[in-house]
């Protein structure tokens, strides 16, 4: 508590501006795009079992594979584009960044909307994929930068809840569509992004990298951190802030072997890939690609659309209370309230598919469980790890850092949506829930022991904490206090 009060004291509070809310609301239009993306597979595959669907899929074991592919398809693109995102934003900026990748979700929905054949298809999920893990591993970066600390929890885990946002548009419209036009109307959100983000401004704290520390008056830090800011916020001390972390990332020269034992880097890269691991062995895709087929099956009357959509709801509903408490609960207690209620929910399930009672009269039991899963991961476990990886990396090591765990992340969704279905035929419904339950009760202790609290502290304070030993933690100390005589001693030198 002491050291949480010494922190709020030595971190001056920043004030943002409007146009902080609507840079924010412009790259997480691409978040949105990537809920379309996740959610398509539900509503589109079964629409695809109909008779009027072309191409159309049967329950043939050559079907199955198919279907498989179409739902995993889009996780190996998004791989790809996880892994390239963090060196892109860090060569060629954020916000450019977001606005190129609005072109491969463009290619892809434009190739579903027109599709005639399962290659087509399968050649669309994967670019829009493509699009949706280039968007995971720099649209985060891009609002936390942007961000004060008082709001960076709030924006931070907006992420989260744009994506779900995105998954219930998506079911509504796959409620009424075809999946070809579902396609059509999935165009919009990437293209408003790429409109969008050519009126907004670039993060100062990377202008500031490129810079050298550089902010002199009308420079184009300074322009931009400007226009993200109250126009009574301190921008001075800040732009100062900054300069000190940009000048400790030139310094370091980025990430190299010799950077690799620096508590700094790898602390934040164990953490995050744990948190992204962790993440996807939830469960969250396989119940996300597969709930309107998984409530069919348990034998309720609900329709399996319409049965989706109310998730959908609920995901976005919990999602929205979760970042309204990510700034006063803290992550922490997000997460380890998010873990239980996942293992509990999942547990529930597991025992129904073990006891097999009559579905007439027990259907509804699978939707709750769903339900509250849903509820349970938009709490904590869906928005926090997004927010968490940007929070406790240095900007140095952020496109590093970022680009693995985001990697991560995709690589495990792959693996678990292309192998659910087999992994359930070649055992049982309940050996998957069981497990990714016990993957949910193993995240409790992680959070509890591992994970460093950072609701309210700026980036050096939680560069303190990970550095942990007395020597890292004074280096950290000296960086700020050395750039500061450096900057006096330019400012002696002015004529």
């Amino acid at each position: 508590m002491a050291a949480d009060a010494e922190s709020s004291k030595s971190t001056p509070t920043r004030k943002p501006s409007v146009f902080t809310f609507l840079a924010a609301g412009s790259a997480l239009l691409g978040a949105i795009a990537m809920g379309t993306v996740l959610g398509w597979s539900s509503p589109a595959v079964a629409d695809m079992y109909t008779n009027d669907s072309h191409p159309r899929l049967t329950q043939t074991g050559s079907d199955v594979t198919v279907e498989s592919w179409i739902k995993s398809s889009t996780t190996l693109g998004a791989l790809v584009g996880a892994l390239a995102s963090g060196p892109l934003a860090q060569v060629i900026g954020r916000k450019l960044s977001l606005i190129l990748y609005s072109i491969p979700m463009l290619a892809g929905f434009g190739c579903l909307w027109l599709a005639k054949d399962f290659a087509t298809i399968i050649t669309g999920r994967t670019l829009t994929g493509l699009g949706a893990g280039l968007v995971s591993g720099t649209a985060p970066t891009y609002v936390v930068e942007i961000a004060t600390e008082n709001v960076r929890g709030l924006l931070g885990t907006g992420f989260q809840l744009s994506v779900t946002i995105g998954i219930l548009l998506v079911y509504v419209f796959g409620a009424f569509l075809s999946w070809g036009w579902l396609s059509f109307w999935c165009l919009f959100p990437p293209l408003a992004m790429g409109v969008l983000m050519l009126l907004m401004p670039e993060t100062p704290i990377w202008l500031m990298t490129k810079a050298g520390g550089d902010h002199s008056k009308g420079s184009r830090v300074e322009k931009s951190l400007k226009s993200l800011r109250a126009a009574d916020n301190d921008n001075e001390s800040e732009l100062n802030e900054l300069a000190d972390q940009a000048r400790e990332a030139q310094r370091s020269k980025g990430f190299s072997m010799q950077e690799s034992t620096n508590p700094l880097f790898y602390k934040p890269l164990v953490l995050s890939v744990v948190l992204m691991f962790l993440q996807q062995f939830s469960g969250i895709n396989a119940v996300m690609f597969n709930s309107a087929k998984m409530i069919q099956e348990s034998g309720s009357s609900m329709k399996g659309t319409h049965a989706s959509i109310i998730i959908a709801v609920a995901q976005v509903i919990a999602t929205l209370v979760g970042s309204l408490l990510v700034d006063r609960l803290g992550r922490k207690m997000l997460l380890i309230g998010s873990g239980a209620g996942h293992a509990v929910s999942l547990g529930i399930l597991g025992f129904f598919y073990v006891a097999n009672p009559d579905r007439g009269t027990w259907g509804w039991l699978p939707i709750l469980c769903l339900v509250l899963f849903i509820i349970s991961f938009s709490l904590g476990w869906g928005p926090v790890p997004w927010l968490m990886i940007n929070e406790i990396t240095g900007v140095q090591y952020r496109g590093v850092v970022s680009a693995v765990a985001t990697g991560v992340n995709w690589f495990c969704a792959f693996l678990i949506t292309h192998n659910f279905d087999t992994i359930q035929a070649a055992t049982s419904p309940q050996f998957a829930f069981f497990l990714f339950a016990a993957f949910c009760i193993a995240s409790i202790p992680f959070v509890i022991i591992f994970l460093p609290e950072t609701k309210g502290k700026s980036f050096d304070d939680i560069a303190r904490e990970l550095a942990g030993s007395s020597a890292v933690t004074a280096a950290v100390d000296n960086t700020g206090a050395q750039n500061k005589l450096e900057m006096k001693g330019l400012n002696d030198d002015k004529p």
